[in-house]
């Protein structure tokens, strides 16, 4: 059950106007505070909002402690504004160190990359609207803080065996997701679905994932007939999705875990496992690397250097069956 606890140093000591507006918003008192671990890193969340909480709290409750480094912190104020009506979801933004999120006067967010602090200021509508403050302002913030200090990022699934992971890669539509939810279904650890953090400087090629949800298209319960019970729900972007906690599915689910093999995946008439470019598995993934310095970018690439040194293959497939029997292939012959 989430506490939300009050928060004992809220306000501050910050000089305000003569008139005694304070239009930094340094002095509003956040009762509310709780430390999440996404990724296993702490993240301290401070609000005069509950629906912050709880929000952060469906994202991140479940997630343990994994590292000792240093607190990143987010603070987020209710602007007690409505939003404006002229108001655009554009992209978040980032030179260097600084990154932001704008969608109008009352709907911004700046975060510091460099000391692992973000601050938003949000209308009302927009924290109450729990799926669009997640998707567009508190994921983005949080794991570009996460990034900056501690991953890269790649766009794969991921399963696992034994702590040896494999990744799935793909272009989107190419089925990531339900082979890995597939290959969950015949015993393997599901890490992840879409979004997987591979630990920078670390030898044993760590990853660490999103196990505790999974997202399928609505086409997936033609493949999958158990997923009839689950009612899609358009996602903020306009897409329709099944979202679910991956324990109703009651799969086996794994954190963390070493990558072994790199798999990119593409549907095809016929099961083929062969050899793939290590360079164009490079430049893949580094089209994930957006935000932080030049120093963050370069540790970066590093490590994505690194870990193209593990077997990078290209796997045809025309079935989750057959695909899973050439992926287990790949582990026995370690």
């Amino acid at each position: 059950m989430l506490k939300i606890m009050p928060n004992p140093v809220a306000g501050g000591n910050a000089a305000v106007n003569a008139d005694g507006a304070d239009p930094s918003r340094h002095n509003v008192d956040l009762p509310f505070r709780k430390t999440f671990y996404p990724a296993g890193h702490a993240l301290e969340v401070s609000s005069d909002s509950a629906d912050v909480l709880i929000t952060a709290a469906k994202l991140w409750q479940r997630y343990p402690a994994l590292s000792g480094a240093q607190l990143l912190r987010l603070r987020i104020t209710d602007s007690g504004s409505h939003p404006d009506s002229a108001r655009q979801r554009l992209p978040p933004c980032g030179e260097s160190h600084l990154f932001s999120i704008v969608h109008g006067e009352h709907d911004f967010a700046l975060a510091d990359l460099s000391t692992g602090f973000a601050f938003a200021s949000l209308s009302r509508e927009t924290l109450a609207d729990r799926g669009r403050f997640s998707y567009y302002f508190l994921e983005p913030l949080v794991y570009a803080m996460l990034g900056a200090r501690h991953f890269v990022f790649i766009h794969a699934s991921c399963i696992s065996r034994d702590g040896r992971a494999i990744l799935l890669c793909g272009d989107s539509g190419s089925g990531k997701t339900c082979l890995a939810y597939a290959c969950a279904r015949l015993g393997w650890d599901y890490v992840c679905g879409d979004a997987l953090h591979v630990v920078r400087g670390d030898d044993n090629r760590t990853v660490i994932g999103r196990p505790y949800e999974i997202r399928f298209r609505e086409s997936a319960r033609r493949l999958f007939p158990e997923l009839s019970r689950f009612r899609p729900a358009v996602r903020p972007n306009g897409k329709t999705d099944l979202e679910i906690d991956t324990a109703e599915l009651g799969i086996p689910i794994a954190l963390r875990s070493s990558a072994r093999h790199i798999v990119f995946i593409e549907r095809a008439d016929l099961t083929l496992l062969e050899k793939y470019s290590t360079e164009q598995a490079m430049q893949a993934f580094e089209k994930t690397i957006c935000y932080g310095s030049d120093q963050t970018r370069m540790e970066q690439r590093e490590t994505l250097s690194r870990f193209t040194e593990l077997p990078v293959w290209r796997l045809d497939y025309s079935g989750p069956d057959q695909a899973e029997r050439a992926l287990n292939l790949l582990l026995d012959d370690l």
